[in-house]
């Protein structure tokens, strides 16, 4: 603590008053981008655009990174395939890191490399590209592995009219509410200061010049981890046992969640 040891301009994690990105408030973020059509929350796009300049997109800029990203969405089938091989009780983690491996064939990264084209002062043009791939691919890879695993397989096409966030929400079933749980969600995981477990293994692994997809997969092994991204699903998992053990036959009041909460701590 209190050593500096990085330095972002990104994102700056306040343990007081939370994220920033780009020296904005979750609620500053959120009131400076154009919002989605017929919704009060920014699109994931937009988002991006400005994670990656600083700057606030206008609608013309977002509309932009919407067609580049319909264009790049596109999953190769081999992907699908491959994670299906898997036994159907693999962690959804373990299936999204071998999905993101298996694309490592199409890195342009890699592809420049082995030519031997490769120059350091012009190589984050072909990083760049293959992190643009990554991202617009995600949600699909993501969609396809929930609806595998607890929809029986039932797959849900992308819908090119919707942005990312609504059309995550499309795939796996869940309906216009979910369109900005999945905006938000998305926004609010995009970067945390770039030192946590997964962020900094990415940056280590690239360090040998392996390319994003290997590195990019590298971070969601760190981030199943339950010290970091897998606490997501701890909680979830406490909420559920919570439900379960109090409030079958009582009302969960403020005083029986603080001494469920403080059963939890004493256990260790």
């Amino acid at each position: 603590r209190d050593i500096r040891s990085l330095v972002t301009d990104i994102s700056y994690l306040d343990p007081q008053e939370g994220i920033r990105f780009r020296g904005k408030t979750i609620p500053e973020t959120f009131a400076a981008l154009p919002k989605a059509p017929g919704s009060d929350y920014p699109t994931v796009e937009s988002f991006w655009y400005f994670l990656l300049t600083g700057e606030v997109p206008t609608q013309a800029q977002v509309d932009e990174v919407l067609t580049e990203w319909k264009v790049r969405q596109e999953v190769p089938q081999y992907v699908f395939d491959t994670i299906r091989t898997l036994p159907r009780d693999s962690h959804p983690m373990a299936m999204l890191s071998v999905g993101i491996t298996a694309m490592q064939r199409d890195s342009k990264f890699a592809a420049l490399y082995n030519a031997g084209k490769f120059n350091k002062l012009s190589a984050w043009e072909s990083v760049y590209e293959d992190a643009c791939d990554i991202v617009a691919r995600i949600p699909v890879i993501a969609a396809f592995i929930y609806n595998l695993k607890y929809k029986g397989d039932k797959q849900i096409a992308i819908d090119p009219a919707l942005d990312m966030g609504a059309n995550f929400a499309h795939m796996i079933d869940q309906g216009d509410a979910y369109k900005d749980v999945a905006r938000m969600y998305f926004i609010l995981h995009s970067d945390h200061e770039s030192g946590n477990v997964s962020a900094h293994t990415t940056h280590l692994v690239h360090s040998a010049l392996s390319d994003p997809y290997y590195a990019y997969a590298a971070g969601l092994n760190g981030l199943a981890g339950p010290l970091h991204g897998r606490a997501n699903q701890e909680v979830l998992d406490w909420t559920i046992k919570f439900q379960e053990k109090y409030c079958k036959d009582q009302e969960p009041t403020k005083e029986l969640i603080t001494r469920a909460l403080w059963d939890t701590l004493n256990a260790g």
